[in-house]
């Protein structure tokens, strides 16, 4: 029965439904009964038997688990890794990579034009290779039904549930060897989990960051302020067996909060950060600090920026958000001049050494949020001839952005992870005169449908 006497979809419900779209996280979207149903998993073309699991009647949602494929939209394949399914990471590992990239520009694409961005897309810039290639993973600790620590990672949905993981195909082999080792070690060693009820315990989160390039490797235990007299140890486990290791941390983390970073670092063995590059630039990298977790796809999204620009010798650059510097570095070859702005302290001190260890000429930093160093350029009378700009993933401020838009650099050049906060951003950057007239959608994290965007934006 359809119309008002048709009964309301509820939790538990099976359904037969066929996926039309995707969300900002990639999740498949269909529609039942006048409520929109996302389904993890789903893309366009999908027909499904789905279960219902969370019904909201106010805002005619609801979620829902695949139970059966009917008809799939886009041939499946077998996932390489024994954990796909139960992850909370990786979505698409059963699609074709060239699958993967198609639903990555559908994605993009339909959400600009929705609001009626529509710039000439280039073809998606592919990863030079679809696994093993993050340079940084955080695991979660808990605690397994014996009661012993479990290191991996979330099982999806479930921030409570940490399975044990035997090898992610995301990260290097070295990384999954570590975490088997650090696994052995606690084990051995009688150490306890953080409980997240009762927020007593040990061992919070394992962190491994390679440096792709370098070959130099960093380890980072995070736990609670409990005493960890093991930390010693520990690090010599790791050297003695990983000659790669090249740094390992004791962080400590005092909060309640669930994060890996901690309120202080303790540098038990080796050095305190690790070398790597983008390019011909060097950077050391500590515990904390940004960098993009695709090394080899950075350097080609950095080139990418840099074509955008269009720079001409004498040219004044903006680098909003500009973290460590790794963008500026690659506009100071072709500008007269670049001003590199980004809260963070402590990323605009990295900012100032890598770029004199680089050698680097024509840049300089300010740290401070973007909203109030642009607004004070503008009242300075200051003038710049591109912007370069890459916020995090809510977008740019609006204070920010119409400052932006007042100082009127003949060209931005946009970097995003969230399509639809980009898509925002452009239409309002509309009243200052500004239209998109390229794109390329960045393939920076292959198996998920998370995606970089570089859109360029001339003034008219």
């Amino acid at each position: 029965m359809t119309g008002s006497t048709s009964p309301k979809p509820r939790s538990g419900l099976r359904a037969d439904l066929t996926i039309e779209g995707l969300d900002a996280r990639g999740r498949g979207l269909g529609h039942l009964k006048g409520y929109t149903v996302s389904v993890r998993g789903g893309v366009p073309g999908d027909r499904l038997l789905v279960g219902l699991r969370k019904v909201r009647h106010r805002r005619k949602e609801a979620e829902a688990r695949i139970l059966d494929m009917i008809q799939p939209g886009v041939p499946r394949k077998s996932a390489p890794c024994e954990h796909f399914g139960l992850c909370g990471g990786c979505l698409w590992q059963d699609v074709a990579y060239e699958d993967q990239l198609a639903l990555k520009s559908r994605l993009v694409e339909t959400c600009l034009a929705h609001v009626g961005v529509e710039p000439e897309f280039e073809a998606p810039m592919q990863a030079p290779s679809p696994f093993y290639y993050r340079n940084k993973m955080e695991f979660s600790i808990g605690t397994s039904d014996e009661g012993e620590p479990t290191i991996g990672l979330h099982a999806s949905g479930r921030y409570d549930h940490v399975f044990d993981l035997d090898a992610c195909h995301l990260q290097s082999e070295l990384s999954n060897q570590i975490v088997g080792l650090t696994r052995d070690f606690v084990r051995s060693r009688g150490l306890s989990s953080y409980d997240l009820k009762r927020h007593t315990g040990l061992l919070r989160f394992l962190t491994v960051r390679d440096g792709k390039h370098s070959g130099e490797v960093m380890v980072a235990l995070t736990t609670s302020e409990e005493p960890f007299e093991a930390a010693a140890a520990y690090a010599d486990a790791l050297m003695t067996t990983f000659p790669e290791v090249a740094s390992v941390i004791h962080s400590v983390n005092g909060r309640k909060a669930q994060v890996a970073t901690g309120d202080v670092e303790h540098v038990v063995a080796g050095k305190s950060s690790i070398i790597d590059r983008l390019g011909r630039y060097r950077f050391d990298i500590s515990l904390g600090s940004f960098f993009q977790p695709n090394t080899f796809q950075a350097e080609r999204m950095f080139e990418k920026v840099q074509d955008y620009a269009g720079l001409k010798q004498d040219d004044r650059v903006l680098d909003l958000y500009c973290g460590t510097g790794g963008i500026s570095f690659y506009l100071a070859e072709d500008a007269g001049e670049v001003l590199g702005i980004e809260s963070s302290e402590s990323a605009i001190q990295d900012a100032v050494r890598n770029s004199a260890e680089n050698e680097v000429e024509g840049c300089r930093f300010m740290a401070g949020p973007a909203e109030e160093l642009l607004t004070q350029l503008d009242g300075a009378g200051e003038s710049y001839d591109v912007a370069v700009t890459d916020p995090p993933r809510p977008g740019m401020h609006p204070k920010a952005l119409a400052a932006l838009g007042n100082l009127g650099p003949r060209r931005i050049v946009y970097v995003s992870c969230n399509p639809q906060a980009l898509s925002e951003d452009v239409v309002r950057l509309r009243r200052y005169g500004y239209e998109a007239t390229s794109a390329q959608v960045v393939d920076m994290l292959p198996q998920t449908p998370h995606c970089e965007l570089v859109v360029r934006l001339d003034r008219d």
